[in-house]
Formats: C-alpha cells, structure tokens, sequence
C-alpha cells in the first residue's frame, strides 16, 4: 500500500501566502500529498475555495487557522484545526485583529516613509490583494520591489523586526485566549512552530489551558530539534503535527511531510472532544 502524506501548514493569499486557496491546493495535488492544512494568519477567509479546490483535486483539506498572541516579549502562534470557521465568537475576533493589522500597517508604513524610504500605504494594500489580514510580509514585499533591500529577509532585520525602527506592536491577545477561542469553534489548539514559542519552559503551562497539539516537524526545526519536541509530546500525550509553512514558491508546499497516520490521529482526537 502507498504511504500518503500531508502538510498541515500552509497559508494563501487570505493572509500571506502567495497562492490563492485555489492555487494552494493544486500545489499539495502536484506535491503528492493526500491532505494539506490551510491555516492562515489570523483568517478563515480562504478555506471555502481551500474545500472546493480539495473536491476538484483529490486533495482532503483540513480547516484551520493560525492565530497570533503574544507572552511578554514573545509572539506565541496556536494552530486550530478542524475549526468551525462560522463560529461567530472566532469571527469577531478575526474582525477585530484585521481591523488592528490595518492600522499597525499603516504606521508602520508612516515609519518607513519618516526613514526616507519610498513606500506608500496603498501599494501594501495593493500587495495584499483581497487578504484582510495584513502582514508584515506584504510590506517586505513592497520594500524589496523598490530595491529598499536586497533580500526579503532583510526587511526584517533592517526595518520591520521586532527591534526594528519601523516596527508597530501587534493587537495583543494571550495564549490563553487563543486557546480557548480555538477549542470554542470546536477546534484543536496546536502549538506552532515551538522553537520560537518558549516551549520548553511553557508547555506545561499552555497544557494546563487547554493545548492538545505540537507542531514537531516544522520547515525551521532540523531533526535534532524536532526529535526533541517529539520527545516532549510523547512526554505530555500531545498530538503531533508537521507542515511546511508554505507562502509560495520561496516556501513551496509539501517542503515538510507527515505521515497520513498523524492526520488519522488528529481526526480521532477531534471527533473525541
């Protein structure tokens, strides 16, 4: 029997992803995988045309989202899957974040522009095409078709990181709430990309809360570090996820694979409760 394969994390261009949900899906098809998650940045916008494109292709497409939360100094990402994307407790948070995005866009543009660069609030719009959730890719997007930089990566180090001069803080919601709103919409809260979320020191913590998942296999973890975070799920009967993180071609889809098993196991856990 052939082994199948998913990609639980990807993003289109309902936030900042390169690939329309559409387009997202064919990716995964010509990928060979049997199931890719859309989980986009702080949006649900693309899943509807992510479930018709799965149809289409042949491909199972998982409804998620990746929601952005902040503890103390550092941004936390929680994964929903299986999520009831109608929810309207989820909804109106969404609402309020994208509102936020705009705004913190915007400044950040202002930023831009006070630092003598050529940028304007309405081309970030115009590279952010239908996403209503603005991100700071888009404006990267922008410097770098300016020539403000040389590399995308650059427009993080040089401007819009975290310590940068252009940087606007986020709307800040805490990993308890991003956990709740998630298992609210009847969906399982996954950690994101643990190397960056404080993971070792907080797992028992985001546990506690309510943290059903682990993101183990991730485009930035080497396998050192994902067999640990596998060690620390198996420790905390965690689920185990893996994806790609895919934006587009730079990022493609299906750079990472799980093993369908993993899929299974998410599908038993969510059917559970």
């Amino acid at each position: 029997m052939t082994k199948k394969f998913a990609d639980l994390h990807v993003h289109t261009q309902a936030s900042d992803g390169k690939y329309t949900p559409d387009e997202a899906v064919k990716e995964a098809h010509k990928a060979g995988l049997a199931a890719v998650g859309i989980a986009d940045h702080d949006s649900v916008d693309g899943i509807e045309e992510a479930l018709a494109a799965g149809k289409k292709y042949g491909v199972e497409v998982i409804p998620g989202v990746e929601l952005s939360s902040e503890l103390g100094e550092s941004e936390i990402h929680m994964l929903g899957y299986f999520i009831d994307w109608h929810d309207r407790k989820l909804r109106v948070l969404l609402n309020i974040i994208q509102d936020v995005r705009r705004w913190r866009a915007k400044k950040m543009v202002e930023k831009l522009q006070d630092l003598d660069l050529s940028i304007t609030f309405e081309e970030v719009l115009e590279e952010a095409g239908e996403a209503k959730a603005i991100c700071r890719p888009h404006i990267a997007r922008v410097l770098l078709k300016h020539g403000h930089i040389k590399e995308f990566q650059n427009a993080f180090e040089q401007y819009i990181g975290n310590e940068g001069p252009a940087y606007v803080k986020r709307y800040e919601i805490s990993p308890r709430s991003a956990i709740q709103i998630i298992r609210d919409a009847g969906g399982i809260p996954v950690l994101a990309h643990p190397v960056f979320a404080q993971a070792d020191e907080m797992l028992p913590a985001y546990i506690e809360l309510g943290l059903q998942g682990i993101e183990v296999y991730h485009i930035n973890h080497d396998d050192e570090t994902s067999k640990h975070y596998e060690k620390l799920a198996r420790k905390h009967k965690l689920i185990i996820t893996g994806g790609s993180d895919a934006h587009g071609a730079d990022s493609p889809v299906g750079a990472v694979q799980l093993p369908y098993e993993y899929v299974e196991k998410l599908k038993t856990k969510h059917k559970s409760g």
